[in-house]
């Protein structure tokens, strides 16, 4: 995770809701991919103008920061191995 770079989702992608997941849809070349709620609310926010600190401030309460900046770094890093962010 670059702290000085914004995460950015690599395109928008439809999306369908189960019980337990987000299934992304990349409509041209039908790849699916499966994120837990914590994780789609962190790739929805991903525009490539919002600050990972600011990311982190929707999740934190009272003074849990530290461990929820790891815990979205963690989700950050995976959502851009897996190739749905980038970073610029």
């Amino acid at each position: 995770m670059d702290e000085l770079k914004k995460p950015q989702k690599i395109k928008d992608m439809a999306w369908e809701k189960s019980a337990e997941a987000y299934t992304l849809i990349d409509k041209e070349t039908n790849k699916t991919y499966s994120l837990d709620p914590i994780a789609f609310l962190v790739w929805v926010q991903c525009d490539g103008k919002t600050e990972v600190d600011k990311i982190v401030d929707v999740f934190a309460v009272d003074g849990n920061r530290d461990i929820v900046k790891a815990a979205i770094g963690g989700i950050l890093d995976k959502l851009s191995s897996s190739g749905l962010v980038k970073w610029v």
